[in-house]
Order: C-alpha cells, then sequence, then structure tokens
C-alpha cells in the first residue's frame, strides 16, 4: 500500500499536539532545494517506538471466565438445597472440570449453559455417573416394545438364571411344578410359549385383576393339552423385579433396521451392559468407548498422567469387570469423556453439541447429546432455561454487554441474539434492545427531494 500527494503551492499543518509517523520500512524526504528541521529543545534521534495497533480492541466477557460452581449447578436443575449425594457427585467432578474446560471449548456464557444443562439430565441431577437399570416392564429401548413374541434361545439364554423368578408351570390341579432354571430353559424353547419381551426383563408387576383392581395376578402365557384336548399345564409370567444385566444387553444390542450404530455386539455378548450410559455425560456403545479412547490416547488432559487406556478391554479371570467401569467409577474418566463428546461425539445434522450451542440451539443440542431420548427433551429445555437465567448463567447479560463495550462487530452479534430472543417475547431481551435504541437512536438516512 501507498500514499502519495502532490501538492502545487505550499503545505502548511498546525497541530496543537503531537505528530507521529511510522513505518515497517523505510522513510525518505526528498526536496528539490533543501530540507530544514528546526526544534525549539532540539532534536533526538533513536530506537523507534512500536506503532500503535490498527484494530478496535474486542470485549471480552468476564463472566464467560467465571469457573463452574456447585451453586450453578443446583440453580440449572431447580432445587432449593443439594442433596449430600449430589454434593459428592458434584465434588468429586468439579475440579477436572475447571482444570479442563478452557482447552475444551467450555469458554462462553452460552456454552457454559448449555453444556450444564445436558449433563444435568444426563446425570440424573448429578446423583450419578451411570445409567440406571431399574425398568419397568413398559420399556422400549432397543429391540424391546409391547408386541408378542415367540420366546427364542438369545432369550433363555440371555435370562438362564433368572428363570424360575420369571416363570411358574402349574398341572391340571392348579398344584406347582416345580422346575430347575435348566429344565425351564429346555421346557420353553419345546412348547415355546408368546411373551412380551419387556415384561420378561423389566419389573413386572402382575396382571390387573379383572374384578379387584388392587389385585394383581399371574398372566397366562399358554395351556399345554393333552391329546384328548384337556389340559395338561399352564404356563404363567410371574411378577418379578428388573434383570439389569440382561436388560441393558438386550436394549443396546443391535436388531434389523437399528441407526444407533453402537458398536455392540449381541446380546448373548453383554456388550449393551458393559457399554450403557456411563460417565458425567452418559457415553454410549462400544463404538462410542472405543473412540473416546483413541481420542485419549492421542490428546492429552491436563495433569493427567495415567496413559494410555484401552477403555473396552476386558480384566483378565474376571466377568464384567473391565476397563469400561472406569467412565463410572473415576470422576476424571467421566469428566474427560463427557468434554469428548460434548466437541467430537456423535454429530446431529453434522454438528457437535457445542457447535449447535453456539446457536443456542437447544433442541439441536439435546438431539446431538441424545436423539432417541424424546420423552426427556422437554427436561432438558426445563435445564436450559433455568441455566440461561440472571442468576446463573445469564445470557442476556453477556450479550447486553457486549452490545454496550464491543467493537462494531460484536454488537452486531448481540443485537442479532437480542432480536432472536425478542422474536420469543424475551422481556428482558427486549427491554434491553428498547434502552440501546434510547441511548443510540439509529440515525434516519437522509434523502434527497426529487426533482418533478
Amino acid at each position: 500500500m501507498s500514499y502519495t500527494s502532490n501538492i502545487g503551492g505550499k503545505l502548511i499543518v498546525k497541530v496543537e499536539g503531537d505528530i507521529k509517523s511510522y513505518a515497517k520500512e523505510n522513510i525518505e524526504i526528498n526536496s528539490a532545494k533543501k530540507i530544514t528541521i528546526t526544534a525549539k529543545n532540539g532534536v533526538s534521534v533513536g530506537e523507534p517506538d512500536s506503532p500503535p495497533t490498527s484494530e478496535a480492541s474486542t470485549y471480552k466477557c468476564t463472566h464467560c471466565e467465571e469457573e463452574f460452581t456447585a451453586e450453578l449447578f443446583r440453580k440449572t436443575i431447580g432445587v432449593k438445597s443439594l442433596s449430600t449425594k449430589q454434593k459428592t457427585i458434584i465434588d468429586s467432578f468439579l475440579p477436572y472440570l475447571n482444570k479442563y474446560r478452557k482447552d475444551f471449548g467450555l469458554d462462553t456464557c452460552l456454552r457454559k449453559a448449555h453444556f450444564v444443562s445436558q449433563i444435568a439430565l444426563e446425570s440424573a441431577s448429578f446423583t450419578t455417573f451411570e445409567e440406571g437399570e431399574e425398568y419397568s416392564s413398559s420399556i422400549t429401548l432397543g429391540v424391546f416394545s409391547s408386541s408378542e413374541i415367540v420366546i427364542n434361545s438369545t432369550i433363555v439364554n440371555s435370562l438362564k438364571d433368572k428363570l424360575t423368578l420369571i416363570f411358574k408351570i402349574v398341572d391340571s390341579k392348579g398344584i406347582e411344578i416345580v422346575k430347575t432354571n435348566d429344565e425351564l430353559k429346555t421346557f420353553l424353547l419345546n412348547e415355546k410359549p408368546n411373551v412380551i419381551d419387556s415384561e420378561l426383563y423389566g419389573k413386572y408387576k402382575g396382571e390387573k385383576d379383572a374384578q379387584d383392581k388392587k389385585k394383581r395376578n399371574d398372566k397366562l402365557l399358554k395351556e399345554v393339552l393333552k391329546a384328548d384336548k384337556t389340559i395338561d399345564y399352564k404356563i404363567y409370567l410371574k411378577a418379578h423385579s428388573c434383570f439389569g444385566v440382561p436388560l441393558m444387553s438386550r436394549a443396546y444390542a443391535p436388531y434389523t433396521g437399528d441407526t444407533r450404530g453402537l458398536g455392540n455386539g449381541d446380546e448373548l455378548s453383554r456388550d449393551g451392559w458393559k457399554f450403557k450410559g456411563r460417565g458425567l455425560k452418559q457415553v454410549t456403545g462400544r463404538g462410542n468407548y472405543e473412540n473416546f479412547a483413541k481420542y485419549r490416547n492421542k490428546n492429552s488432559f491436563n495433569d493427567d498422567t495415567t496413559g494410555q487406556i484401552d477403555f473396552t478391554k476386558e480384566k483378565e479371570g474376571s466377568e464384567l469387570k473391565g476397563n469400561y467401569l472406569k467412565l463410572s467409577d473415576d470422576a476424571m474418566y467421566a469428566t474427560q469423556s463427557a468434554l469428548w463428546f460434548w466437541n467430537d461425539g456423535t454429530k446431529y445434522n453434522k454438528k457437535s453439541a457445542k457447535e449447535h450451542a453456539d446457536k443456542d440451539d437447544v433442541d439441536s443440542v439435546s438431539k446431538a447429546i441424545n436423539r432417541y431420548d424424546k420423552n426427556a427433551l422437554p427436561k432438558r429445555e426445563a435445564n436450559y432455561n433455568r441455566a440461561r437465567n440472571e442468576g446463573v448463567f445469564d445470557i442476556n447479560r453477556h450479550y447486553k454487554l457486549m452490545l454496550e463495550n464491543g467493537d462494531d462487530k460484536q454488537k452486531k452479534e448481540a443485537r442479532e441474539y437480542l432480536e432472536m430472543r425478542k422474536g420469543l417475547k424475551d422481556k428482558e431481551a427486549i427491554k434491553i434492545l428498547e434502552d440501546d435504541e434510547k441511548k443510540n437512536p439509529a440515525k434516519k438516512e437522509e434523502t434527497k427531494p426529487i426533482n418533478k
């Protein structure tokens, strides 16, 4: 870039203060006659000063820099006080979260509000690092449904140690025929009764009595007849508790038409239980555990000296005791896995949860975290509506301060956000815009009269 001035006569510049010229390279002064430099206090020569920055300073929200606190979590879930269990869980992961947060994009008020809203739901309001297993017989997760199917070898082998708790065989006189689990396994595969699989794995209370609404009865599954068409015996489904390992193994096993892409083996591999939701964000599926391990093995977490870990590896000589338990047993890995997923986990519409948070799209953030649990969407949204309020992460305050103190680009961003909130009938956003309009009334464009 160059600057040239051609002046036909004299150039006189009168300045009350200083005149300073800066150049990255040379400054040349040429004259056809002579150059005269005079100064009342003399002429000095020395090292050049640094030139002033040409860019306007960018506003930085101090609240974006603030650390997470248990009080912010309490307000997000909307309780008057935290339980002892909640305090214990929060105290265990909070130091890690604050240590890692800037490296993993939790550096704006908006992102922090969305992140806390999601992990609050995932961790059952900060009470656990693992997915619960106490499902009822109405579970519809994965292949489970309310439709009848013929009992098969996968079901009886998965429940092989629980069959006596689930089924009852009664003869024609109403006397129970006692059988072992192995005997029931053979018997059920021979008789092939129709069952609703969720009633076998989840907690089943029994069938409602037709006469007494408070009473529950064993459910008749099949009557087996003799050659003369009289009843030989009956197969009943008994009331029973939930069976966690088989249930989770079936819920997260692949099935025809499964679009979840969890990377698990079949039900009998027990992958569904091993890689059920664990961590601060309930990371689910062998594939996600593998991806987290790969990420962690290539990227360091501040002050973590535990080295590379394969989170899918089994403990030798022990059943269901592998490294996958570290995500639910250790707060550090529980936090690390959540931060990995926030940035690089499952995408929704090709964007991560963090990217959707930047657009303040709570629905898309929720679907990036877990698009299959549609029933939880209202709870996630309720968490966020509390988190964005004054006294919590106060998102409107962030944009108000940006509007007041930011450069032109930031002011534009702030106005666009507040206008979006105005469209949602956000009274606080409306007031901020009105106050700004009073302080900075828009200049009306001058219009020239039209010559007729």
